[in-house]
Order: structure tokens, then sequence, then C-alpha cells
């Protein structure tokens, strides 16, 4: 929702994240996300996010809006990932050999998002990685993933000194909506400022 999008930017989001993966629940139409890029200030970087999506469906919509970086999240590789000329983030997790060698095997990637994984390569589980494994094998940003939430935000931060930190499921009430007051708390403790 436009709304959510605006009370994200308004407490501090860096980022805002729309999902065009078309097996997510979270999946959104090109005219609401052309809404929501138009409320937005130029300060907020835009994500378009994608998971093992067809190519021919990757560039209809990369065709109709404008976004900082995509986000993909599932088995693409990095010559599929730099085609459509927007910087991109690789979603990767704990199957991809314990994040190993991310830099040799996304050399453009402009950073990694650690995540955990369903089998269909969606993040958004509500389920942490292993934090016990805390060696990237990156020289790049890494953005921290996966069950994140108000309770554990911090925690994460302090054991992964990250360059991000990203959320969806964990600032959704039960319905499964982004929960306003759930957003301002976990950028505010993200962020140190409580």
């Amino acid at each position: 929702e436009v709304s959510t999008a605006l009370e994200a930017e308004k407490y501090g989001a860096d980022y805002i994240g729309l999902v065009f993966c078309k097996k997510s629940k979270r999946c959104i139409s090109v005219d609401k996300a052309k809404e929501i890029i138009l409320s937005l200030k130029s300060s907020v970087s835009i994500v378009a996010l994608f998971s093992n999506d067809e190519k021919n469906y990757v560039r209809s919509i990369m065709d109709k809006i404008q976004v900082n970086f995509i986000q993909f999240h599932g088995e693409e590789i990095d010559d599929e990932c730099i085609r459509y000329g927007v910087p991109y983030i690789k979603g990767v997790s704990e199957a991809n050999d314990g994040f190993k060698n991310l830099d040799t095997i996304y050399p453009n990637a402009e950073a990694f998002i650690i995540d955990s994984h369903e089998d269909d390569g969606l993040g958004g589980t509500g389920k942490t990685f292993d934090w016990s494994i805390k060696e990237f094998d990156t020289k790049k940003p890494v953005i921290i993933a996966g069950g994140l939430n108000c309770d554990n935000v911090e925690d994460a931060i302090k054991v992964f000194l990250p360059y991000g930190v990203d959320v969806s499921s964990g600032v959704e009430s039960s319905d499964g909506k982004k929960d306003i007051h759930l957003i301002k708390e976990f950028i505010s403790k993200a962020k140190n400022e409580n």
C-alpha cells in the first residue's frame, strides 16, 4: 500500500522493496508499484524483487518502472542478473554452499542479502538462518534478512555488524498486512534511536 510505504519512509527506511515474485503472496501489480514509486521521495531507494521468474516477465516489469536496484532471490546466475541494466542485489542462503565464493559466483552484485529460503527460492519465510555462521565470503555489503523482527534486530546488528537489515513478515500483523507501529519500532531499533 502507498500509505505503508509513506509511513516507512517517514520513519527512516532507506530502501523500499516491491515484490514482483509471481509465487509470492506479497506480489504486487505494476500499477500499484508505479503509485508507490511516485509517492516516495528520491532519497529512498526502490528495490524490485524477483525469484526464479521468467526472463520475459522480469523484462516486462523493468520496462514499465524505474527502480534503483533489482533483488534476485532464486537460482539466477550473474549473467542473468546483469541483463536488465540495473544494479542488482543477490539473495543467498545456507544452501549456497555456506556463503562461500560469493564474489566469484556473483562478481557484479552490488550487495548480498543473507536470508533463509524455502525450496522455491523465496525468502520471506519468517525464519532466521543459522546465526552461528558468521563468515560470508564477500568484500561487498551484507544485508541480514530472514526472520528479523523488533525483538531480534538489535541482536542481529550486534552479531553481524551488517551494512543493513531487511524485514518483511517481521513487521506484519496476524492478518499478513504490514503494521505501521511495528515498522516504526523496527526502524527505530535498527537505527538505534530508541
